[in-house]
């Protein structure tokens, strides 16, 4: 099966992981090369990889709409591309269904975020703005709104509101697609928010679109962005058969609870998300998914309990935005739990949640892929644990102690380099020989030999700290079993 994708840009989530889970998958995944992608605050080249996509053939087209109308999410945010250019470069879409009839195409489209883009430690401080003003409309405190709304330069709330207006504009002709049946299926999804924000009445609009337009079924609205092309190479199986799977909160608040940068109950999210890459609750299935989010030691002793009746676990670790619950990692990692088979805890609780499915879908479907998710559960410890939960506080910290920005960390001379040659790689080796070397893993599929695994590059692809990139090599050996 061929999967031809066009991510939302270049960075990890959407490039390097959509290739390792596609491996997973036993999938041949197509992209366009990185020099058409852009990069951070540079749009990607919109015309010629429309071109690219309508050379292209595949079983199936997985399509960022914000890249190809825009250049990217990043990019969508901003004013360069009117109305009416987006529009005609959604009509793209039909001629790729008059040259690929029996392909599936699949759409990904932003809900845009309640503010804007973070570039700077100034723009920061207006993202927060932004967002407090947002936060005061729609709790109808008018004079604390109007207080704010004082503070921002001329013009800027017309921009952000006709940017919206046209990124909602799009969102609807998205939905017409599906009705057209140009497009099989469609993933609105809510990006960076709260609960009645901005986007309360975009949502309401689209869904009620989706129902009146008969394919609510093919159209899902939930929080998210980076996941989802990850989640859409599932579509692109032979066999889309659904499959069962248990699911284990650590407690009804995890369940309930609304997550940083998200606008509805936190089981919602997961229900949907579920639906799409086609998992079904079965208490009988021998593979479970452990969400973790309200209490450590509770948490911790019902994984403990878990393991001892499921043969692997996938642990979604949802108690703070951006990066891991140190605490909770460290402590089941304490625990030498043979059968867990993934992890997941890299950004918001939806871009973690739809990482960590695709890979439960991958390891449901393919008998061939342990040694891959296996790499990528030890990538996600290294990544969403030790780097984001644990070591990134101290890099910018080193970097505010030289005056620098953590928005352009090349700027503070080789702080970076010494950062991972002195403290992270060094962290890696001993997190990798303690809890891995000569140990029994079930996803290795045995005991792991030392000295078979080492991080072999670590970088941050955007040069801010906001998330990094790393590869291991993993020497192919017999494991002890």
């Amino acid at each position: 099966m061929k999967a031809v994708v066009l991510p939302m840009d270049e960075r990890p989530p959407n490039y390097r992981i959509v290739q390792k889970i596609g491996k997973m998958l036993g999938l041949e995944v197509r992209l366009p090369g990185r020099e058409l992608l852009g990069r951070y605050m540079r749009p990607g080249r919109c015309e010629e990889l429309g071109r690219w996509l309508l050379e292209e053939s595949g079983d199936a087209f997985a399509i960022s709409v914000d890249m190809l109308l825009f250049g990217g999410l990043i990019a969508s945010r901003a004013g360069d591309v009117s109305e009416f250019e987006a529009l005609k470069r959604l009509e793209l879409l039909r001629e790729l269904r008059e040259r690929n009839p029996r392909s599936r195409i699949l759409l990904s489209s932003i809900v845009r975020r309640a503010s804007i883009s973070v570039s700077s430690a100034g723009s920061r401080e207006l993202w927060e703005r932004l967002n407090r003003y947002l936060r005061a409309i729609g709790n109808d405190e008018e004079d604390e709104a109007r207080s704010i709304e004082s503070t921002f330069p001329r013009g800027f709330l017309e921009s952000y509101y006709r940017l919206r207006s046209r990124n909602h504009i799009v969102n609807r002709a998205c939905v017409e697609l599906v009705k057209e049946k140009i497009a099989d299926l469609l993933v609105l999804a809510q990006e960076d928010t709260f609960p009645d924000g901005p986007q309360k009445c975009e949502l309401e609009i689209l869904d009620k679109l989706s129902r009146e337009s008969g394919v609510k079924e093919s159209v899902f609205i939930h929080n998210g962005a980076d996941e989802v092309i990850q989640e859409l190479l599932t579509f692109t199986s032979a066999d889309r058969q659904p499959l069962s799977v248990d699911l284990t909160y650590d407690s009804p608040e995890t369940e309930k609870k609304i997550m940083d940068f998200e606008d509805r109950q936190f089981g919602e999210n997961v229900g949907s998300h579920m639906r799409l890459v086609g998992l079904t609750v079965s208490g009988e299935s021998e593979t479970s998914i452990f969400i973790a989010g309200s209490e450590v030691e509770r948490a911790l002793e019902k994984l403990e309990a878990l393991s001892k009746k499921k043969k692997r676990i996938f642990i979604l670790d949802v108690f703070r935005a951006n990066g891991s619950n140190r605490q909770f990692v460290e402590g089941f990692l304490n625990m030498d739990l043979e059968n867990i088979w993934g992890y997941s805890g890299w950004n918001t609780a939806s871009n973690s949640l739809g990482t960590l499915l695709a890979v439960v879908v991958a390891a449901c479907r393919s008998t061939n892929s342990g040694r891959e998710i296996a790499a990528f559960y030890l990538s996600r410890l290294l990544d969403d644990h030790l780097y984001q939960g644990v070591l990134r506080d101290e890099l910018e910290k080193r970097i505010r102690n030289v005056g620098g920005d953590e928005y352009r960390v090349n700027e503070s001379g080789r702080l970076f380099e010494e950062f991972r040659d002195g403290l992270f790689i060094p962290r890696a080796v001993e997190l990798i020989e303690k809890h891995f070397y000569g140990r029994p893993h079930d996803v290795f599929g045995g005991v792991v030999e030392k000295g078979s695994i080492s991080v072999t590059d670590f970088f941050l692809p955007w040069d801010r700290t906001f998330e990094c990139d790393l590869e291991l090599r993993e020497e192919v050996r017999e494991c002890r079993r």
